[in-house]
């Protein structure tokens, strides 16, 4: 396939890299993290449509993709400002819809959009045209090349999936390398809003579990 999506050639589209006067060596993604049982559902529907040499990530709901390196310190300072202002709270799955090469399922999770506007305040002048607007949204299948297929796995998933319904639990930070995702630091919510929530960070080199996930399903591609 001339178009073929893979870790060696991958380029990012311009308007999916962050407006920096300098070109960025290092790219970061802010993500919701859930409850296991939910990012397993989703992700196991993922996994079933998505095409399988194109799939590099588990079932996820980005609310920013294309962070700057070089504004790490102000991205991080930020995130834990506003992790402090929230504890777990519920999401669940809504109607599937077609996207141009798929299909995604609707995230019912209000509080998620107050946090990215938060963010996106904040973070305005460096943001990527991608990341300047946010739907919440589990992709389940892109990349197809016969968009009867995408119909077809909207009819299917309309008519088999059941839904799911879980937490969100904090927010996840992850290193963007070539389509995969390397997680550097989980931000977990507190339980009481008025606690500081403790950071989690991950050793170089690994490849940690996408939101939820089994650290034994580590490696989703």
């Amino acid at each position: 396939m001339a178009d073929a999506y893979i870790a060696d050639t991958y380029a990012r589209r311009p308007d999916h890299t962050p407006q920096t006067a300098q070109p960025e060596a290092e790219t970061y993604i802010l993500a919701l993290n859930t409850d296991a049982a939910h990012h397993q559902a989703v992700t196991a529907l993922r996994k079933k449509h998505f095409p399988p040499t194109l799939n590099k990530l588990s079932a996820h709901i980005a609310l920013f993709r294309a962070l700057p390196g070089s504004e790490f310190p102000r991205i991080q300072t930020a995130i834990e400002a506003v992790v402090r202002q929230y504890h777990p709270f519920p999401i669940s799955t809504g109607k599937p819809f077609l996207l141009s090469r798929g299909v995604a399922i609707e995230a019912c999770v209000e509080p998620a959009k107050n946090i990215y506007h938060t963010l996106k305040e904040q973070w305005h002048s460096f943001l990527s045209n991608q990341d300047r607007s946010f739907r919440a949204h589990y992709t389940i299948q892109n990349k197809v090349e016969d968009r009867e297929i995408a119909r077809k796995t909207l009819d299917e998933v309309q008519n088999s999936f059941g839904g799911s319904q879980g937490t969100v639990t904090g927010l996840s930070l992850y290193l963007y390398d070539k389509g995969y995702w390397k997680l550097k630091k989980i931000y977990p919510f507190p339980e009481n809003p008025h606690d500081a929530p403790s950071m989690r960070t991950t050793d170089e080199g690994e490849w940690p579990a996408l939101p939820g996930a089994d650290p034994s399903d580590s490696k989703v591609v």
